[in-house]
């Protein structure tokens, strides 16, 4: 039993055929650099069997609205619900397969390779759904847009490319049948998973149970789940090191003690900056999470953030993503909460440097100010700003470190934004000084972010 769901083959009576090329469309939308790098890497994916994260997506009563609207209108409708889609698989480090007339075949872990696939296609699940009601509410009609969605985890064969995206881009495979399948059973406005993708973000999203289905293709029948939101008691699922682990980890025992060693080293008041570098399935998230669950890490405060694939078009992601968890933001959270918590975080740190602090961190995170704290960096810019922002962080970082060892974990830095970069660098400063150790963990062959990082690292902490 197997599935194909090649690229380019759209009929002329397609739905589609109303719309813009669906492949321009997806194009455009691509994060910068994706495409290149995708087609790069078309002599290694050829034929090749990968586990991978399929999602299938499709609007329920596409027909009736054209009947109702129209064409030209109808699909007017679908192009910005095709922008909707994209964005969000994009932004999790997805890519569209194909477009029908509406809906989206998304794979995640092919041809770019992710070490955390799953989440990442659940957490876009979540941003599309998100995304259209956002859509709804915006259109003000009665005819409302829901999205169902299918997903599924499991070994697929990844086809050839062509030269510009057009060609033989393909998976094929139960995995990707069953993906599709969960989307047919799916209600309008949910996402329903099968269970490997259960298994492997079990604890890090909540599901609920729909018993097992019969599944047309499939033998025995097979348990569902309704996918309902992230846990609540997290501050978001880390989509890197603290992924599901059901193993110990073999093989990397010298790699983890050498960490370790680190992590002691702070603990004990010598501080240093350590880069986990290796290719995408190599254990480097794995690794952290080990690191993380020995009992030495527990005598200091973990803080992390990460880039995403589109990172580098997004000033400072990594650090405010670090912040954020730090002063325990959620996604959920309206502006006045997310200041609310970032007030009482650098508080109970900076009492006395609050009206210093605070407004530089706030700034650095896009936070809207009020009063006092608006007035104090109205009119200040460019470098200037970015000096006292500099200055507010080590400020901040300097007093966490005063009551506890600091273990900062920066993952996928090779995605990072330059301003990133330069920040951590001068933050890594610190470690000459304090107990605070810096992970950053990074792909290589990336010259503007990882490799720049190994390089400095080499030569200022030999």
């Amino acid at each position: 039993m197997s599935c194909g769901h090649p690229l380019s083959s759209r009929s002329a009576s397609s739905p589609q055929a109303f719309s813009v090329n669906a492949i321009d469309k997806i194009q455009r939308y691509l994060p910068q650099g994706l495409t290149s790098r995708i087609l790069s890497q078309k002599d290694k994916i050829e034929g090749e069997r990968r586990q991978v994260t399929v999602m299938f997506c499709d609007m329920k009563g596409f027909t009736p609205l054209v009947t109702r609207l129209g064409p030209e209108k109808a699909y007017s409708v679908m192009d910005q619900v095709y922008e909707i889609l994209i964005h969000e698989i994009h932004d999790f480090g997805g890519t569209v397969n194909e477009m029908t007339g509406d809906g989206v075949m998304a794979l995640f872990g092919a041809p770019i390779a992710l070490e955390d696939a799953p989440q990442r296609a659940l957490r876009s699940a979540l941003a599309i759904h998100r995304g259209i009601e956002e859509f709804n509410r915006s259109r003000q009609e009665k005819d409302l847009i829901r999205m169902r969605i299918g997903v599924n985890t499991g070994i697929v064969v990844v086809g050839t490319l062509g030269n510009d995206l057009r060609g033989e881009f393909k998976a094929v495979g139960d995995t990707v049948n069953l993906a599709s399948r969960m989307e047919g059973l799916a209600e309008p406005g949910t996402t329903y998973v099968a269970g490997n993708t259960f298994k492997l973000t079990g604890g890090l999203f909540q599901f609920e149970p729909l018993g097992k289905k019969e599944i047309k293709g499939v033998r025995e029948p097979i348990p569902v789940y309704k996918l309902l939101s992230t846990k609540e008691n997290l501050y978001r699922p880390r989509l890197g090191s603290e992924r599901m682990i059901f193993s110990r980890m073999v093989g990397r025992d010298r790699e983890l003690d050498r960490l370790e060693l680190q992590v002691l080293k702070a603990v004990n008041g010598e501080g240093s900056v350590i880069n986990v570098i290796g290719e995408a399935g190599m254990g480097k998230s794995r690794l952290v999470a080990e690191l993380k669950r020995r009992e030495s890490t527990s005598k200091a405060t973990v803080l992390e953030g990460r880039a995403i694939q589109i990172g580098k078009n997004l000033s400072f992601y990594p650090i405010i993503d670090l912040f954020k968890q730090w002063a325990q933001i959620r996604e959920g959270d309206d502006e006045a909460a997310a200041f609310g918590k970032l007030l009482a975080s650098v508080r109970r740190l900076c009492p006395e440097d609050l009206g210093e602090v605070l407004p530089f961190v706030a700034t650095l995170m896009g936070m809207k100010l009020p009063g006092q704290y608006a007035e104090r960096v109205k009119g200040i810019e460019g470098e200037s700003l970015e000096n006292l922002i500099l200055l507010a962080l080590r400020k901040l970082l300097i007093k966490a470190t005063e009551l506890t060892p600091l273990i900062i974990i920066a993952e996928d830095l090779h995605w990072a934004d330059t301003s990133s970069i330069e920040l951590l660098e001068s933050l890594f400063r610190l470690a000459e000084t304090r107990r605070i150790l810096f992970i950053n963990v990074f792909r290589p062959g990336y010259q503007e972010t990882g490799d720049r990082i190994a390089k400095g690292v080499k030569e200022k902490f030999p």
